[in-house]
Order: structure tokens, then C-alpha cells, then sequence
């Protein structure tokens, strides 16, 4: 991130907190319960924002290099973002064109081809099928160069990588990025590399488990015994990026900094960056590492997570306790905090008793997500 940005942003903030205010949207949002437990509203987020729009897969270093593939599901469908050997990046239906499982899982690097775990089908890097094993005669009457894997559009820009399940056009990934891509080539976002990844899965709606990064009012609370110790709830400061936005949490030693003349002044020592990637996509940076959160929804009140680390070089004997120690960091705020409260938010929505949810004007990241959610949904964004 810029200097001339951090310091206009640590200057927003001291204002705020020396006038005890904080940035307020125009009117406090009403969202109804339908947002969060509709079948109907789901399938049409499925539609728009999951299939036909593309979303992140992963940043550029996790598929630098050949037989480097990320694998994901999205809107229902399931792909795999892969390196070739000639460096062209492509994107495939992780479904082998046999039965229909899924030729590879999680992530990979250095492979020579992708091959289905069920009965060994094989795939060269570019798609095409390489090898059906034990067939024998099995398969007279098919032609091989018919039966590969299935590709999908992908596009990759600052840093970034993305996928769509459906439609053959090509995507504009920079246009996706917008004007969070100087932020994100200041940090140099696309040169940083997976260390490990944290999966888990929770029977709420997607956007309730968006909703807990989108405002610090909580920290104060729900954090308490953990980084509410560190955090600050109030002042909270955001920039909307079209449906994007960047916003950050900032730790009470940036008060300090009011003492401080500004040529001192650092926010990424003292702060925890954060940007939504539309539809899903939390990238949060915290001094050393980005911790890239993808909300995958499986169902209406069903979300896949996916957590990966990425460290700005490769990870080291000395420095892994100290990246294990972050991980499980994630781990204990996410799956020990925020994300049983979206369970227990689902189940009172889903009770059919509870008809609407308040927004405060002070929660306006989350206001700008929702309100970006339904014009992209209404096809304005």
C-alpha cells in the first residue's frame, strides 16, 4: 500500500477518534430475512453471481509454475484452475469425462498431469486425455481427442485469479480487480505463495459468514478475550471499489501515532487491511501474510470455507512455528467466534419468526456489500 494512502488513512482515523466519531452510511439498512433463507434468492445468487459471473479462485503465486492447480467448487459446479506446460493458465470442470468424479482435490504444484482417482483416467496439463488404463476395449466407438476435460473461462490480473463455470466469452480480470489493484500491486499480491490452507464448512448462508469480516463493531464483544485485547471496535473507515471494497481494523497502538510526526506514521504495522473481492472473497492482510477467505455456498444455508495463508517469500524451518502459529490464530477466531455466530443467526432467521435484521449506519462496509449484492443481482453491476 501506498505511503501517501496510509497516511491519509491513519490521519481519517485519528480525526475520528479525537471527535469520538466514526465513518456513518446515509440510513441504517434493513435487510430482509428472505436475503438469507429464500431458496428462490439463493438460486438466483447461484445463477448470477456463482455461474455466470466470474469469482477468485486463488492469488497468481499459488499457480505460478507448471502442474500448479487450485481446485474450487462454485455455484454447484466443480473446477480446477491449472498451470500448463507451456505457462498458459487454464481453467477446467474438475469432473473426469468418464463417470463424472473429480480428477483432483485441494490444491497441487509440479504435477506432470492430472489423473482421476477412481479409475485412473489421465490428463495432460492442457485438458486433453492422456491415458485410460486397463480399458482394454472397453471404450471402442469413442474418440479420446472428444474426451477431454471439459474447459471454462479464466482470467488473471494483478495478482489475481479467476474462474467462471459457465459462458465461453473472456474475462476481464483487471476490470474484476478495479481500483483495488494499486493497493494490491503495491503489496506485490501476485508474488506472494501458499503456505497451508484451513477448510471447513458451516450450515448458514454464505453472505451471514461475509458479514462477520465486514464490520469491527463486534470486536470489542464477541473478541474479547482474544484480538479485542489488540483491536480497536471504533473508529472503522471503508472505500467502496464499485462492488469491491477495502476497509481495515486497527489496533489501539495506532493512537500512538497522534504523538508521532507523520514521516513515522505506518498503518500496516499497526493495522489489518482488508478488501472484498465481489462476490465472496476476503483478502485480509496482517503485517506479514494474506489470509485469502472464499466463501463456496453449497445450498441455501450450507457454506463451504476455504482459508489459505499466503507468506510474501517461502516459508522456512525458522519461520513455520510463527506461520502455524497465525493459522491457528484464523482458525480460533474464525471457527471459535465469528462463524458460530452466523450458525446461530441462520437458525433464528430460519425459525420464520424473525422477519428482518438491522444494519448500523456506523456498519457501512457491510451496507456497501448488500447494497452492491442487489445491483449486481439486478444486472447493474
Amino acid at each position: 500500500m501506498r505511503r501517501e494512502t496510509q497516511v491519509e488513512l491513519i490521519r481519517e482515523l485519528l480525526a475520528h477518534h479525537a471527535a469520538g466519531t466514526t465513518q456513518l452510511a446515509d440510513d441504517v439498512l434493513v435487510l430482509p430475512a428472505d436475503v438469507y433463507v429464500s431458496e428462490q434468492h439463493w438460486q438466483a445468487e447461484r445463477e448470477t453471481l456463482f455461474r455466470h459471473r466470474p469469482v477468485v479462485a486463488c492469488l497468481s503465486g499459488a499457480v505460478a509454475s507448471p502442474g500448479d492447480y487450485v481446485s474450487l467448487t462454485v455455484g454447484g459446479v466443480p473446477l480446477a484452475v491449472v498451470r500448463g506446460d507451456d505457462g498458459v493458465l487454464r481453467g477446467f470442470r474438475n469432473v473426469c469425462r468418464h463417470r463424472a468424479s473429480s480428477v483432483v482435490s485441494g490444491c497441487g504444484s509440479g504435477a506432470a498431469s492430472l489423473r482421476c482417482p477412481f479409475h485412473a483416467w489421465t490428463y495432460r496439463l492442457d485438458g486433453t486425455l492422456l491415458a485410460r488404463p486397463q480399458a482394454g476395449e472397453g471404450f471402442d466407438g469413442t474418440d479420446e481427442s472428444e474426451l477431454g476435460l471439459v474447459t471454462v473461462p479464466v482470467g488473471e490480473a494483478h495478482g489475481m485469479v479467476f474462474v467462471q463455470p459457465e459462458g465461453d466469452g473472456p474475462i476481464d480480470a483487471a476490470s474484476l480487480v478495479g481500483e483495488a489493484a494499486f493497493d494490491l500491486d503495491d503489496f506485490s499480491a501476485g508474488s506472494y505463495l501458499p503456505f497451508d490452507r484451513w477448510e471447513s464448512s458451516w450450515p448458514c448462508n454464505w453472505k451471514l459468514l461475509v458479514d462477520t469480516f465486514l464490520e469491527s463493531y463486534h470486536v470489542f464483544s464477541l473478541h474479547r478475550t482474544t484480538v479485542g485485547k489488540y483491536y480497536l471496535s471504533q473508529p472503522m473507515t471503508y472505500r467502496g471499489y464499485g462492488p469491491n471494497l477495502r476497509f481495515q481494523t486497527c489496533q489501539k497502538s495506532i493512537l500512538e501515532l497522534a504523538e508521532a510526526p507523520e514521516d513515522q506514521w505506518d498503518l500496516l504495522g499497526r493495522a489489518t487491511v482488508e478488501y472484498l473481492i465481489a462476490p465472496n472473497v476476503i483478502l485480509s492482510h496482517s503485517v506479514d501474510h494474506f489470509a485469502v477467505y472464499q466463501f463456496l455456498p453449497t445450498a441455501v444455508d450450507q457454506t463451504d470455507v476455504t482459508m489459505t495463508l499466503y507468506t510474501p517469500e517461502p516459508v522456512t524451518e525458522q519461520t513455520r512455528p510463527h506461520y502455524e502459529r497465525t493459522l491457528e490464530l484464523h482458525q480460533r477466531v474464525g471457527a471459535g467466534e465469528d462463524f458460530p455466530q452466523a450458525v446461530k443467526i441462520q437458525q433464528s432467521l430460519s425459525s420464520g419468526l424473525v422477519e428482518e435484521t438491522l444494519v448500523g449506519r456506523h456498519e457501512v462496509a457491510l451496507i456497501h456489500f448488500h447494497q452492491a449484492l442487489g445491483q449486481l443481482l439486478n444486472g447493474k453491476g
